[in-house]
């Protein structure tokens, strides 16, 4: 004797239950599988944006400690360029026959 859905009178055989089975089976198989690779897609994705972010991170120190040197070596070169200018000053000075300091 065949089953059958009470509502509406369907009429439900051996078949029907296997196939609703299978079925069952499918989709839980599917859903499990894609939930596996959905999660190592999003552990790898994550694992590359940590990955990027460190780089990132090493790149502007980099860039800070190059700014710093920078400055450092302006403000050496300009130290430089007044020693030179003292100094050329000082050997006009020295050339200059109508000085009217003595040594």
């Amino acid at each position: 004797m065949p089953l059958a859905l009470p509502l509406i009178g369907v009429p439900i055989d051996g078949q029907d239950v296997i196939d609703a089975i299978v079925l069952l089976v499918a989709a839980v198989a599917g859903f499990l599988s894609a939930g596996v690779i959905g999660l190592l897609i999003g552990l790898g994705a994550g694992f590359a944006f940590i990955e990027i972010t460190d780089e990132l991170a090493r790149i502007d120190d980099t860039l800070t400690h190059l700014a710093r040197e920078n400055e450092t070596l302006r403000n050496r070169v300009e130290s430089l360029e007044g020693t030179v200018a003292e100094l050329e000053d000082a050997l006009e000075t020295a050339d200059d026959p109508n000085r009217s300091d003595s040594d």
